[in-house]
């Protein structure tokens, strides 16, 4: 009888040898996604930094503005800034979805058209 240490090494060695190419890929795509993630953080920071220092100058304008108009002035030019960083954000997030779904749709299983086409008008029945 062959010793069990020595035999289990041998019987894994087959299966190893198969899915080491899917762990490989799995691993790949996993570092592949945590870059795509730490991208888009690494920019939603940079916008919110960007709209407290925008937030800061605001306010500090606003208190020295001499009529309200100033003031109103100096929030609407904000309130634009904030927007603008807004849309920054969800053009960011629709660009991290497509590079995922790009990732992600290679590997998903095709849906075969329907063989049974929807009937005509002049072959359906009148009710």
């Amino acid at each position: 009888m062959t010793d069990p240490v020595t035999l289990f090494p041998n019987l894994m060695q087959p299966a190893a040898k198969t899915y080491a190419p899917m762990g490989i890929k799995f691993w790949e795509s996993e570092a592949t996604v945590l870059d795509s993630m730490k991208e888009f953080a690494d920019g939603w920071f940079e916008r919110r930094r960007i709209g407290t220092r925008a937030a800061l100058e605001t306010a500090r304008r606003m208190g020295e503005a001499t009529t309200p108009l100033d003031a109103f002035r100096e929030y609407q030019d904000w309130l634009g800034g904030a927007m603008a960083r807004m849309l920054e954000d969800g053009m960011a997030w629709q660009q991290q979805f497509m590079k995922a779904n790009a990732k992600l749709a290679p590997h998903m299983p095709r849906q075969d058209e329907p063989t049974d086409a929807a009937p005509s008008p002049e072959t359906r029945m009148s009710a």
